[in-house]
C-alpha cells in the first residue's frame, strides 16, 4: 500500500508542474451537484472461519474455513456535490449506497473434533452486503494536457446497512456397507461484527459540459480496502475484504457564473497586420476597397460522385449529408438548394434520387469503401455503406432495387493518400458510377443580374499579443447592420479567408464593417474594429462611364482525382456541353488551378498549374479565337473549406471564368 501511495504522489506533483506551463488547457468549473449511478466489480478475498452447525452441541465445535477469491457485480448510486477551490482542485463529496455481496463454498472431511468422523462436508455461504457510503474525494483538473480529463483520489467510508448470509451445510456419511447418506442443514442470519468500511479510491473522469452549467461525467475508480467485512474471530483466521473496480456516470448542475473573471494583471492586444487579396499569379496585395459590379452571372457547380463517412459508421454524418428524409417536411426541392458548392454536395443522395425519378432508364452502381487503415479488412462495413445508400434511394424515392447494384471494396478506385489523416478520411466513402451522365451532371445557376465582388476572396491577417494563452476568437463581418459572415476559432487566430459569394454584398456603396475579438485564458479580451470601403458599379453608372456591360460565367466543374492533373472523360463532356457554348470570339477565358492542402506547397502549386494548362489546352483547341489567361494558385488560396472532406475534394479543381463584353 505504501508503495502505491509513493508511486501516485510523484505523478500528481509532476502533473501539477505541467499545469504551470499548460494554462491553455485550464477551465474554470462552477460549484455543481446532482446524482451518480454506476456498476461495481467486487473482488472478494476470503480466509475466514465460521462454526459448523453439525457439531454445535459439542463443547468445542470446530469452525469451518472459507478461503479463496470470489467476484460479483453490484450497483452504486447516490448524490454528488463538486466544490471547486480553484481551476485545478475540486472537492467531490458523495453520499450513496453500493452493493457488494459474494458467494463462498468449501469442502472438507475435518469439520468435527471427532477423529473417527469420516464424513464429507459441503458448505455454501452466500453473503448479502449493502453499504451506505460517504466519499471524500479530490479531483485534479487541468493537470493533463487533455481537455476535461481529471484525476481522482480520496477516501471511501462505508457504513454497513445490510450484512447477512444464507448458508447450506451438507454432510455425506458412508456406512460400513458403502451406503451414503446426505443431510442438509440450511441456516441464515446476520454476519457478525461488521465494522465500518474504509478504502482508498484512485481514478479518473471526463467532465463534459453538455449545456450551459450542465455536466455529464463518466468516471472509473479502483477502491483499495483498509478494513475487513467482519471482525468476528471464529477461528485461527479472520481475513475477509473486497476491493472494487467502479465505472459510472454522474449528471450535475452548476450554480453561478462559470465565465472566467478577467485577471487585472493579464493583458491582450489585438490588431490586423494586413487585409489582403491575391492577384492572378497568387501574389498577395493589400485591399484598399472591394469593387462590386452588377453583371449577368452563370455558375456551374460540380457534383462530386462521393459521399464520405466517419470512422466505423455505415451512415453519413450530418456534416457530410443533409438528408431530406430527416427534415421536418421530408421533402426535397432541387431549386431550394443554396447556390454553394459545399451545400449542393451535402445533398448528393437527394439529387441522385430526384434525377433517377426523372430518368427512369438510368441505372446506378454504388461502391462502398473503407480507409484500409483504421478500418483495414472491414469490407463488410464497406458493403453496408453501399447498402444503406441504396436503401435510402429505394425507400425515399421509390427507385426499383433492380436499378441499383452495390459492392464493398477495401480501397476506392482512386484512393487518396493514407500517409495523412485527411487522405485516410477521404477513403471512407461510397462512390457513384453510372453510364447515364445525367445523374451526376453539374448544377447550373443563372442570374440575369448578380452582384459580383472583386476581389472575391479577402484574407484577414490578425496580430495578437497576450500575456496568457489565447483561448478563443471571433471575426464578424457586416454591412449596414446586417451580419454577412461570422468566423470562430480557438487558440491564436491565423489568417482568416473570406470567399465572397455572388450577391453576398448588397448593391450599394456601404462599407463592409469588421470586428475581430480575442480572449485569453484569464478571461481578458480585446477587439479591433474597422471597415473596408465598397465601390458599387451599377449598370447605369457603366453606361455613363462608357463602360461595356459584360457577362461572367464561372465553371467550377473540373474536379480532379488525388495527385492527378488529368481531365476525366466526364469532365471533357461537361466542357463540350457547357463551357464551349459560353465562349464567344471576344471572350476572355481565365483559368485558375487549385489544389487541396495535402502535400508540399510548391509541389501543389506546380500540380495546380499543370491542371490549368491541361484545361486550357483542351478548350483552346476548340475555341481558337478567345483570349486565354492561365494561373496556378495551388493551396495558397483555398476555394473551399479544407477542414471538410468534401471541401478538399472540391479544391482539386480548375475554375474557369468566361468574361464576355456585350456588344453595343
Amino acid at each position: 500500500m505504501k508503495k502505491l501511495v509513493l508511486f501516485i504522489l510523484p505523478i500528481l506533483i509532476g502533473f501539477n508542474l505541467i499545469n504551470l506551463s499548460a494554462q491553455s488547457k485550464e477551465k474554470d468549473i462552477p460549484l455543481n451537484l446532482g446524482g451518480y449511478l454506476g456498476l461495481n466489480y467486487n473482488m472478494h478475498n476470503g480466509d475466514f472461519q465460521y462454526p459448523t452447525s453439525f457439531n454445535a452441541s459439542s463443547n468445542n465445535p470446530v469452525p469451518i474455513g472459507f478461503y479463496g477469491a470470489e467476484s460479483s457485480l453490484g450497483l452504486n448510486g447516490g448524490f454528488i456535490i463538486n466544490v471547486p477551490f480553484d481551476n485545478m482542485f475540486i472537492f467531490s463529496g458523495r453520499l450513496g449506497l453500493h452493493g457488494a455481496g459474494a458467494d463462498f463454498a468449501t469442502t472438507s472431511d475435518k469439520y468435527t473434533h471427532f477423529l473417527t468422523d469420516t464424513s464429507t462436508y459441503f458448505d455454501e455461504f452466500e453473503s448479502s452486503l449493502m453499504y451506505g457510503e460517504i466519499d471524500l474525494f479530490m479531483q485534479f483538473h487541468n493537470v493533463i494536457p487533455v481537455d476535461n480529463l481529471y484525476l481522482l483520489a480520496g477516501l471511501e467510508l462505508g457504513i454497513p446497512i445490510t450484512a447477512s448470509y444464507n448458508r447450506l451445510e451438507t454432510r455425506i456419511t458412508t456406512d460400513e456397507f458403502g451406503i451414503s447418506t446426505s443431510t442438509d442443514l440450511p441456516s441464515s442470519g446476520d454476519i457478525m461484527d461488521t465494522p465500518l468500511r474504509l478504502a482508498l479510491a484512485l481514478g479518473a473522469g471526463y467532465m463534459m459540459e453538455i449545456d450551459d452549467n450542465i455536466f455529464l461525467t463518466p468516471e472509473v475508480s479502483f477502491r483499495l480496502p483498509f478494513s475487513n467485512v467482519s471482525d468476528f474471530n471464529g477461528g485461527t483466521n479472520n481475513d475477509w475484504n473486497f476491493a472494487q473496480l467502479r465505472a459510472g456516470v454522474s449528471l450535475t448542475f452548476g450554480f453561478g457564473d462559470d465565465d472566467v473573471e478577467p485577471d487585472p494583471e493579464s493583458s491582450i492586444n489585438v490588431g490586423l497586420k494586413d487585409i489582403r487579396a491575391y492577384n492572378k499569379d497568387g501574389m498577395a496585395y493589400s485591399v484598399d476597397n472591394i469593387r462590386v459590379e452588377e453583371v449577368k452571372y452563370t455558375e456551374l457547380f460540380p457534383i462530386v460522385p462521393y459521399v464520405f463517412y466517419n470512422e466505423g459508421s455505415k451512415y453519413p454524418s450530418a456534416s457530410t449529408q443533409t438528408l431530406a428524409a430527416e427534415r421536418e417536411t421530408g421533402k426535397f426541392v432541387m431549386e431550394d438548394i443554396e447556390a454553394d458548392a459545399i451545400e449542393i454536395n451535402k445533398n448528393t443522395f437527394d439529387i441522385i434520387g430526384t434525377r433517377m425519378q426523372q430518368n427512369t432508364a438510368a441505372d446506378l452502381k454504388i461502391t462502398g469503401t473503407v480507409d484500409n487503415k483504421t478500418e483495414k479488412g472491414k469490407t463488410a462495413l464497406a458493403k453496408e455503406r453501399a447498402e444503406q445508400a441504396k436503401n435510402y434511394l429505394v425507400v425515399n424515392y421509390g427507385i426499383s432495387p433492380d436499378r441499383i447494384t452495390v459492392e464493398g471494396l477495401a480501397n476506392p478506385s482512386k484512393p487518396s493518400s493514407t500517409r495523412v489523416e485527411d487522405g485516410v478520411a477521404e477513403n471512407r466513402r461510397v462512390e457513384f458510377t453510372t453510364k447515364d451522365r445525367t445523374l451526376l451532371n453539374p448544377m447550373l445557376v443563372e442570374k440575369e443580374k448578380s452582384s459580383i465582388a472583386s476581389p472575391d476572396l479577402v484574407e484577414f491577417v490578425p496580430e495578437v499579443t497576450s500575456s496568457d494563452s489565447v483561448t478563443k476568437w471571433q471575426l464578424e463581418l457586416s454591412q449596414s447592420g446586417k451580419m454577412i459572415k461570422t468566423f470562430n476559432g480557438g487558440g491564436n487566430p491565423n489568417e482568416i479567408q473570406w470567399a465572397i459569394k455572388p450577391n453576398q454584398l448588397s448593391a450599394s456603396d456601404l462599407p463592409v464593417e469588421y470586428n475581430l475579438s480575442v480572449e485569453n485564458v484569464k478571461g481578458k479580451s480585446n477587439n479591433i474594429t474597422g471597415s473596408i470601403p465598397v465601390e458599387f458599379i451599377s449598370t447605369s453608372q457603366r453606361s455613363q462611364e462608357v463602360k461595356p456591360d459584360k457577362t461572367i460565367s464561372k465553371f467550377s466543374l473540373v474536379v480532379f482525382d488525388f495527385d492527378s492533373p488529368e481531365i476525366s472523360a466526364h469532365d471533357k463532356e461537361i466542357i463540350d456541353n457547357n463551357i464551349l457554348p459560353a465562349i464567344a470570339y471576344n471572350s476572355t477565358v481565365q483559368i485558375y488551378g487549385y489544389s487541396d492542402r495535402i502535400g508540399e506547397e510548391n509541389y501543389n502549386k506546380k500540380l495546380a498549374l499543370q491542371r490549368a494548362r491541361n484545361v486550357e489546352k483542351y478548350i483552346s483547341s476548340k475555341a481558337k479565337d478567345a483570349k486565354f489567361e492561365v494561373y496556378g494558385i495551388g493551396e495558397s488560396i483555398q476555394p473551399y473549406d479544407n477542414d471538410l472532406t468534401i471541401g478538399r475534394q472540391l479544391s482539386r479543381t480548375v475554375q474557369i471564368y468566361v468574361i464576355t463584353p456585350k456588344e453595343k
